[in-house]
């Protein structure tokens, strides 16, 4: 039983309104604040309430995140709870309140289209650089939320929708002070640390470990100063919003711990990036969590506490997978290569023995007539993007009742599950990809173990060679298998820099060569009718072997295998890939009053243009100036017409070599010949007065124009080839037109007639063309 014994009320200072706490008494006679009818006591309670429910979704979240099949789930799970939190504090007045709410929401915008776009635009084999982005952004969230609350006029009060309600206790302050120094030290050091570690993962930076002498003393002073520098922002007068000395000592502190996050990994070699990776990920949490001890904020207590835990566990098993110390990781002394020193590595064993070389049809024997097969994909399956050529493998192989695996190594790659990843992109099933812990017992009844673009994973020396530097890290025992395939571009070492004895095992062989590459040659046998053979796989390790050589050996005359000559089996498919199309591509004879030795298509990419839905239609002698007839274009399933007209009025792209111009039989422009909506692609030079015309003449025509020679300069429209050789031909002719014009000599000559001194040159402009020049001259 309660009775009210008094109403007291309160005024708020620089408050219109006024809240009334009513004082009761409980059974035990112990006064009470009945806060039921405080707007503050009520939003706190739905604001808990809701707090819950984000941080079960994020444990959920964890959960289902342990098993590959329900990860999608988990995904869910933790985009649930982070929307309820987000929005939960963002309509709570102790954080937004007024036109600031707004303006918040406004600011959020530019964050969520970027992750939108950078998920939607990064290719799978790029997830580690933005794993480590999105960790470093986190950290660097930390720090900047740090430095404006050190500059916050009201840091040292309790707000309400803009308004004083309490001021904070001294021990609440020193509190707040450690947290915010912690969120600045840890966030600026995750935030740099990770930035290098995304240059490294993609090679802008050397991926080999910079270590600057006197390291550890460094580390010492660096600490040291952030220490008394954080100190100083508080003390000898400094104090909340001191924004002349104390911010000055509190941008002095995040800028030491930018250097030190440089320092410390690129200190760390390119190899051991699962390792970096997880621990920034844990250092981003740390920041999270001290950010949320800064702010009084639960749920950024929490959630940090989460990432941090989390990503140190992983960081333990990454560590333990690659028999590292964790105190060399907290100190950032690992990744010089492979754990050891020098003195230990020059003391391992020096493999020695016969490298045996295998072709793609000895491999197709070997997997064709095994019964099991694993395979054990590493980083050069990612570097290859071969992800995708591996699944299909896997599925033709099981296709012919062959029982496929896959086992994944814990550090295989450039992050943790990195493979996993990639396998899960090309669609491989979860039910046959295994960890190393439970698919390393099944090596001893596999017929062949095939290892794909890895080194030091399936290196057996971590278990025979005491004094290597990855002595007793925990590998897959591929060489336990009947027999072993290694495909690989060289026999180069791993990150570790030790040789790797499984390359001369008896049993093993060499299938050198890009990734994608071999694994399309592999499945085109498979594809083949005649997919058989009458030679026993086993017999190609019998004897000298005439499928195995000596890669440093002569070539011998290899034994042909007596095979039955099949017929392309796209030729049967023509009719129907013909019918199915769904765009015509066409091209037309080009118009040039010299001899044009180019064409815009060759009959190669037209067939795999027609495999892929695109039926090519061909102006009759328009690749006569490449070398090829018609009839070769006919053989691969592209329609010969008699006319450009005719080529014009049935594609629905174009492709042209030269920029388009009046027809001399038509006696129409090109571009008015085509339909409306249609597409040219074709050099244009936008920048120039014709350029300009031919843009106007399209838009006119209702034609949609691409130039390709106006595509930036990347990685995809040298694919193209159209500038780089263009450009190549015209650096190389300019030099010789000109020896030729001003009969000069590029070499002096000595002859009977006197000497002839070498010319000097001037190249003016050093791209493409200029260098092709530099080096023709």
């Amino acid at each position: 039983k309660t009775s009210i014994i008094h109403t007291k009320q309160r005024w708020i200072k620089n408050n219109k309104h006024t809240h009334t706490k009513t004082k009761m008494e409980d059974n035990n006679g112990t006064e009470v604040w009945d806060r039921t009818d405080d707007p503050y006591f009520v939003d706190k309670a739905w604001l808990d309430t809701i707090v819950v429910v984000g941080l079960t979704c994020f444990v959920l979240c964890l959960m289902k995140l342990s098993k590959v099949a329900t990860s999608k789930m988990g995904m869910i799970f933790g985009m649930i709870g982070m929307t309820a939190l987000v929005a939960g504090y963002w309509a709570d007045e102790a954080y937004t309140y007024d036109d600031g709410r707004w303006l918040i929401a406004v600011s959020m915008a530019p964050g969520i289209l970027l992750g939108l776009t950078s998920a939607l635009s990064v290719e799978i084999t790029s997830l580690p650089e933005l794993v480590g982005a999105y960790n470093g952004f986190g950290g660097f969230a930390a720090a900047l939320e740090a430095i404006a609350l050190y500059v916050d006029p009201n840091a040292k009060n309790f707000l309400r929708g803009g308004h004083f309600i309490d001021e904070k206790t001294q021990a609440m302050l020193w509190v707040q002070a450690i947290a915010l120094v912690l969120s600045i030290v840890i966030g600026m050091m995750t935030f740099t640390g990770s930035m290098i570690a995304c240059l490294k993962l993609h090679g802008t930076i050397a991926s080999k470990p910079r270590v600057i002498p006197y390291r550890s003393i460094i580390t010492l002073l660096l600490f040291a100063a952030m220490v008394l520098f954080g100190t100083l922002s508080f003390t000898a007068g400094q104090d909340w919003n001191d924004r002349v000395l104390g911010l000055t000592f509190i941008i002095i502190v995040a800028f030491l711990a930018s250097v030190y996050g440089v320092i410390a990994v690129m200190a760390i070699g390119g190899g051991d990036m699962p390792v970096s990776i997880s621990f920034l990920n844990a250092l981003s949490g740390m920041s999270t969590s001290a950010a949320g001890f800064m702010l009084s904020n639960e749920a950024l207590v929490v959630s940090g506490a989460f990432i941090c835990c989390s990503g140190i566990i992983l960081t333990l098993v990454m560590c333990k997978n690659m028999n590292r110390s964790i105190i060399k990781v907290l100190v950032g002394g690992f990744g010089d290569g492979g754990g050891g020193s020098s003195s230990v590595k020059a003391k391992s064993e020096k493999v020695v023995g016969t490298v045996k070389e295998a072709t793609a049809w000895d491999v197709f024997e070997l997997l064709t007539n095994a019964r099991k097969v694993i395979i054990v994909p590493g980083y050069g399956m990612a570097v290859a993007k071969a992800q995708h050529a591996c699944a299909e493998l896997a599925c033709k192989l099981r296709a012919k009742d062959i029982n496929v695996l896959f086992a994944i190594h814990p550090v295989a790659g450039r992050m943790p599950g990195h493979m996993n990843v990639l396998l899960a992109e090309a669609k491989v099933p979860y039910d046959i990809t295994f960890g190393l812990d439970d698919i390393n017992a099944d090596f001893a009844d596999t017929d062949v173990a095939l290892v794909l673009g890895a080194n030091d994973i399936v290196n057996p020396g971590a278990q025979t060679d005491a004094d290597s530097p990855i002595a007793g890290m925990p590998v897959l025992e591929v060489w336990k298998a009947t027999h072993t395939i290694c495909m690989k571009r060289s026999l180069n070492v791993g990150y570790a820099g030790v040789d790797n004895p499984l390359f001369v095992n008896d049993n093993n062989m060499m299938f050198l060569g890009d990734a994608k590459t071999s694994l399309l040659k592999l499945i085109s046998l498979l594809d083949e009718p005649s997919a058989h053979f009458s030679t026993p796989a086993s017999s190609l390790f019998m004897g000298s072997g005439e499928s195995m050589r000596d890669i440093e050996a002569p070539k011998p005359k290899r034994k042909t295998h007596q095979r039955v000559k099949s017929v392309d089996p796209f030729l049967a498919r023509i009719s129907e890939l013909q019918s199915n199309a769904f765009l015509k591509v066409g091209v037309v004879r080009e118009i040039a009053d010299e001899f044009e030795a180019r064409v815009a298509m060759t009959p190669d990419i037209a067939k795999r243009l027609l495999k892929s839905g695109i039926q090519v239609v061909l102006e009759t002698s328009a690749g006569i100036g490449g070398g090829f007839l018609d009839g070769a274009y006919a053989d691969v399933g592209c329609k010969i017409l008699n006319s450009a007209q005719e080529v014009y009025d049935s594609a629905g792209v174009v492709i042209k070599i030269r920029e388009p111009i009046m027809h001399p039989v038509g006696l129409k422009h090109e571009i008015e010949m085509m339909t409306a909506g249609s597409t040219l692609i074709a050099p244009v030079s936008p920048q120039t007065e014709n350029g300009r015309i031919l843009m106007d003449r399209a838009k006119e025509a209702g034609v949609n124009l691409l130039a390709v020679d106006a595509i930036p300069r990347i990685s995809r429209a040298q694919n193209l080839d159209t500038l780089s050789s263009q450009s190549k031909i015209a650096g190389y002719r300019a030099v010789i037109e000109a020896a030729y014009i001003y009969q000069r000599f590029m070499n002096g000559e000595v002859t009977s007639a006197g000497s002839f001194g070498a010319c000097k040159v001037l190249v003016i402009g050093a791209g493409v063309a200029g260098l092709a020049a530099i080096a023709t001259a």
